[in-house]
């Protein structure tokens, strides 16, 4: 099969790269070794790499392989570039971003202000550095990088909430109030308080689709969920749930009390909703479990999933749950939750056939002419993936289960092998333009060199392509055990395991211009990591180490799974940790550590709630028990 990935006959030969990382210049120490220059001394070892520094020698900080592994053969792994500067130096960053991301506002009616918004139970006042409000031409992004997290990262004021507020109205939650905010600032969402309308805002100007972990919105669903929200408390305030924890991973810890009083409000509001549950009640659940993916709270996210099944399945049926676009992207949504889950726990979907099948046709039959010929061909051809993935999880779960025979699973396997090839093939090659990632993007120099991006004109085919890429290995492992018994590296895995490292490396490179793209294509490249050539462990452990410092606490069974594949067992502490002791702080803030801050109200005694959790837990089954969960 022809890759659409800028190798085909009629492209280049290989993916374009900027001509200015063509070349590398030679270090001083690289011309001092051979001759021409004086020996330089040794730098720090403290700025080598962090095999020589856990080895406690000098390093000559040739890169991307210095001297010392090179000639022993190990495993070099340098830290960002960006990573190795002072304290002063990161203090004076994250100072400049402060002051570039936000406006100086000054709350002249702080009188009538106090009426709306306890200040006494809320946050900390901001100070002259930490301007609240975004600058209407310069969009934030919620990207923090590592070295921002030291002086981005406040002490947590303690949560005090001594009012109560009535979930049905959209009044101002005493104690969730991220800061105080002018009544009438917002005009675009007159209908919530002005906490809430802040929220909202920062979440339409600097949150996606891929903060959620979907690769496609051709609907703008996540902006009309912000219109409508007024109208059902419970995914009002999961929404603002789920903003409070980006806005404080960007302005500072000590705003994660605004996410707790939000969640306990959202939490309340279901209570009292599921009764008489409809699809905002589906959505608000929907977010919390999204919440609680960020925070690797895997049993809280399992028990809502499961709710949010049981409702769907028992007020719908595959002909009556379309009925609205509302409708039918919630079902990709859904089906996205459905099929991670059954990756990662080998177990059946929860969703049947027959609402796949019902849910395609009617796409084509109501957003064929809603939607421009572009964004439908990408659309369409990512629900496609979808029902590869549909397919190949049913079968694999067969597999795994032992219910079907080795005959029929062969023919299984070619006609999935078949069907994949020709709907590929069919695509228009015109989709696939590349082009040369932006100049301003967050990857090192390093990071271009190990791993060249691959960036497409149309950048949700790179997601297309990811997802692709990472069914392709999924196939490929269970093609594997279905004839041998074992799950095995076919031939070809690893180069496809590289093309997925160099497809996401073209999505982190756009992030400052499509924010989230990280989060959304993050479970592909696990799935691929169990393919990758040694040469890029060291890569892909900081990748994952950057997606966790941007707020993403990776459960701890795809650590150990990556760790037992690769051997490594410097993986069961930590991506870096075991590397490098004095790794810089990242903004992820884990559950347990939460929790002694502040404990939101989990109980949800309902029969829908309690869907066999425990059954669930094997959702990253290894055979190793998830802690705390």
């Amino acid at each position: 099969m022809a890759e659409k990935h800028g190798t085909s006959s009629s492209r280049s030969s290989s993916p374009r790269v900027p001509n200015s990382i063509a070349l590398e210049k030679p270090t001083e120490n690289e011309e001092s070794l051979d001759g021409d220059k004086p020996h330089v001394p040794h730098k720090r070892t403290r700025s080598g790499c962090y095999t020589c520094r856990k080895r406690r020698v000098k390093c000559d900080e040739t890169r991307p392989i210095c001297i010392r592994c090179q000639k022993g053969d190990r495993e070099c792994l340098f830290p960002p570039e960006r990573l190795i500067l002072s304290k002063k130096q990161r203090a004076h960053q994250a100072r400049k971003l402060l002051r570039t991301s936000a406006v100086s506002t000054t709350v002249s009616d702080k009188g009538s202000m106090d009426k709306e918004c306890d200040v006494h139970n809320g946050p900390p006042e901001i100070k002259k550095d930490e301007e609240l409000f975004s600058s209407e031409e310069d969009i934030e992004s919620s990207t923090v990088h590592p070295e921002q997290a030291q002086t981005l990262y406040l002490p947590m004021a303690p949560y005090s909430n001594t009012s109560t507020s009535t979930p049905n109205t959209a009044s101002t939650i005493s104690g969730t109030c991220p800061t105080p905010v002018p009544s009438g600032l917002y005009d675009d969402f007159p209908n919530v308080s002005p906490d809430i309308a802040h929220l909202f805002r920062y979440h339409r100007k600097n949150l996606t689709h891929c903060h959620y972990f979907l690769s496609t919105d051709p609907i703008q669903f996540f902006d009309q969920l912000l219109t409508i929200a007024h109208t059902s408390p419970a995914l009002m305030y999961a929404l603002a749930a789920f903003t409070s924890y980006h806005y404080a991973l960007r302005h500072g810890e000590r705003y994660l009390e605004d996410m707790f009083g939000y969640y306990e409000e959202c939490v309340k509001s279901l209570l009292s909703a599921i009764e008489n549950p409809d699809l905002n009640v589906m959505i608000a659940i929907l977010i919390l479990s999204c919440v609680e993916m960020y925070l690797g709270d895997v049993s809280n996210e399992i028990q809502h999933q499961d709710a949010v099944f049981n409702i769907f399945q028992s007020l719908y049926t595959p002909e009556t749950a379309f009925e609205t676009d509302m409708h039918i992207f919630f079902f990709v949504w859904l089906r996205f939750i459905d099929i991670r889950r059954s990756i990662f726990s080998g177990r059946y979907m929860v969703l049947e056939t027959k609402w796949h099948g019902i849910h395609r046709q009617t796409i084509h039959a109501r957003w064929l002419t809603v939607l421009t010929d572009i964004d439908w061909r990408i659309h369409t051809a990512i629900i496609a993936v979808g029902n590869l993935y549909s397919e190949l999880c049913d079968f694999a779960a067969n597999v795994r289960k032992k219910t079907i025979s080795r005959t029929r699973a062969t023919r299984q396997i070619e006609m999935l092998r078949v069907k994949s090839r020709t709907w590929y093939e069919s695509l228009d090659p015109a989709l696939f333009e590349m082009v040369d990632p932006p100049e301003d993007n967050p990857l090192t120099f390093e990071d271009m060199q190990l791993v060249p991006p691959i960036c497409y004109k149309y950048w949700q085919i790179g997601f297309l392509n990811l997802i692709f890429n990472a069914w392709k290995l999924y196939f490929s492992s269970y093609s594997a055990l279905s004839t041998t018994g074992t799950i095995q590296d076919p031939s070809g895995t690893t180069e496809i395991a590289v093309l997925t490292a160099r497809i996401f490396s073209g999505l982190e490179a756009i992030q400052k211009i499509h924010p989230g793209t990280p989060f959304a294509g993050h479970n592909y490249l696990c799935f691929a990591a169990s393919f990758m050539p040694d040469r890029l462990h060291g890569w892909m452990r900081r990748k994952m180490a950057q997606v966790q410092a941007q707020g993403y606490n990776f459960p701890e069974q795809i650590r150990i799974q990556i760790a037992s594949t690769w051997k490594n067992d410097e993986l069961y502490r930590g991506w870096l940790e075991g590397i490098e002791p004095e790794q810089p702080p990242g903004v992820a803030i884990p559950w347990k550590r939460l929790l002694q801050v502040k404990i939101p109200e989990l109980n949800l005694e309902r029969e829908s709630f309690t869907a066999a959790v425990s059954e669930m837990r094997g959702i990253f089954d290894t055979g190793v028990t998830i802690r705390g969960t």
